[in-house]
């Protein structure tokens, strides 16, 4: 039986329930800069009955009504834009998967995606996230949304945020994938604000609060350590993401695989990822891990040159198409390479920040820089997701490079590859990084103590850097 409320306000201002003046958009969601759906709307509330269409609804399939159970927090007018079933969902991802082309391949990602279908029809974030991403990889492909793609990715950050308010949802891998899907979502978007953080403060939020002892199956254990790489790669330039030492112990001791040999074929990096997760601390405070430093830098030094050599042997890969094994397992390979010698570079300029008239480091600078640029010019042709990497290593060179002819390559190669995925500013970060590098270069030439360091920095940091740090906390999500 309908009735009619008297409350034509915005969806937005209902459920906050705050007072709306129906224009369209309506004065708050404009002055939030948010989505205004339904201003000046008239609605109708349906009461349950005992009538044929109820019962037909009772007896609907569970794996179609699980998305709009009870127990969700989702508001309902959200829910009915959520009642698909599961298995046509999974279906759409799982085509979605199956694109073999390097450039548009999304498995890039992490291959635990492959094991979402089968996890849909349980959670309204993690559906409501595959939803935007299957309505927006088409247009991916062309960079052309259209409308629907925009509002999918909306209703994305509708259901997460509902998620998130809820104790239980919040802590659940299933949010934890739905944050990544939409960062993922948002980088095809290109739907950047300065005012909004990137959502690697979100992933890092919610890896601290997940309960590591309930990630046993493959799925899972894979998807915390390929969620840990981005969160490090920030936490580089992002003094915000903060992660406990013995969080990262924890991480390490539970999910870290044994060290690759060192006569491995094909070569890859020795490292671990315990030791990747202490480069954030090695780029904000060297000095007492300078040893340490040296020594895993002579490892990654080594372990570099095997992969070149390696990927020497594939110069005739240039003929083969995309979704040919061996033109996969080329830019695989290559991507591998580059991102060790970005992290080399990365040692490199911290060592060399304390003995400067070394000149074997910068000789060795001077090569990781050279390597960089022919490794990014050869790996255009793998864009957009075969070569989604290559601008992250960019900003390191662009940070560390001291030769001007090399600087200018790398900053020519980054503004190009910006074009791709539009939401991140880089230049930024560049100045924030060289600034760090800088500093601890200037420290070592006076002699200063730590008691001096932060006056130090706070000179040479940038300001843009300070005034980013004062604006709100949160990603799009938070």
């Amino acid at each position: 039986m309908p009735g009619v409320p008297s409350s034509k306000g915005c969806d937005a201002c209902r459920r906050v329930k705050k007072k709306c003046d129906e224009l369209k958009p309506c004065s708050r969601c404009r002055r939030l800069q948010i989505l205004c759906i339904g201003s000046g709307q008239q609605r109708f509330k349906f009461k349950n009955t005992e009538s044929g269409l109820t019962k037909m609804t009772q007896a609907e399939p569970r794996r179609t009504r699980a998305v709009i159970s009870p127990a969700t927090t989702v508001a309902n007018s959200f829910q009915i834009l959520m009642q698909i079933p599961g298995d046509k969902l999974a279906a759409l991802f799982a085509n979605t998967l199956a694109n073999t082309d390097v450039r548009y391949d999304i498995t890039y990602y992490g291959v635990f995606l492959k094991e979402i279908p089968r996890r849909l029809g349980h959670s309204v974030a993690l559906d409501a996230s595959v939803k935007a991403v299957v309505t927006a990889y088409p247009y991916f492909r062309h960079q052309n949304f259209g409308a629907d793609a925009y509002m999918e990715y909306c209703n994305s950050l509708r259901a997460l945020r509902e998620s998130l308010n809820d104790p239980v949802q919040a802590r659940s891998l299933d949010t934890l994938c739905a944050v990544y899907l939409i960062s993922i979502c948002q980088s095809w978007l290109g739907r950047y604000d300065d005012k909004l953080k990137s959502h690697g403060e979100a992933i890092a939020h919610l890896l601290k609060i997940t309960d590591l002892r309930k990630c046993k199956s493959s799925f899972e254990k894979e998807m915390i350590v390929t969620l840990t790489v981005p969160v490090i790669l920030e936490a580089v330039i992002n003094p915000r993401i903060q992660m406990d030492s013995k969080w990262w112990d924890d991480v390490t001791r539970r999910f870290s695989g044994a060290p690759r040999p060192r006569n491995a074929d094909p070569p890859q990096s020795s490292s671990t990822l315990s030791t990747f997760a202490n480069l954030p601390e090695w780029i904000r405070h060297p000095d007492p891990h300078i040893p340490e430093i040296a020594a895993v830098y002579l490892t990654m030094r080594d372990d570099a040159e095997k992969m070149r050599r390696y990927l020497d042997r594939w110069s005739n890969v240039a003929s083969n198409s995309f979704t040919d094994p061996a033109a996969v397992n080329h830019c695989r390979h290559q991507a591998g390479y580059t991102l060790v010698i970005t992290l080399a570079l990365i040692l490199n300029t911290l060592l060399r920040a304390f003995d400067p008239t070394n000149t074997f480091l910068t000789a060795e600078s001077l090569s990781f820089c050279s390597e960089m640029i022919r490794e990014a010019e050869a790996a255009c042709r793998y864009r957009p997701l075969g070569a989604a990497y290559v601008a992250l290593c960019l900003v390191v060179g662009c940070s560390a490079a001291e030769d001007p002819h090399q600087l200018a390559r790398l900053q020519a190669l980054l503004a190009d590859y910006s074009t791709d995925f539009k939401e991140i500013d880089w230049i930024e970060r560049i100045m924030w990084l060289r600034a760090c590098f800088y500093s601890h270069h200037l420290r070592a030439q006076l002699n200063l103590n730590s008691a001096n360091y932060s006056e130090v920095d706070g000179r040479l940091l940038d300001t843009a850097w300070h005034e980013q740090n004062s604006r709100p906390e949160s990603c799009s999500v938070m």
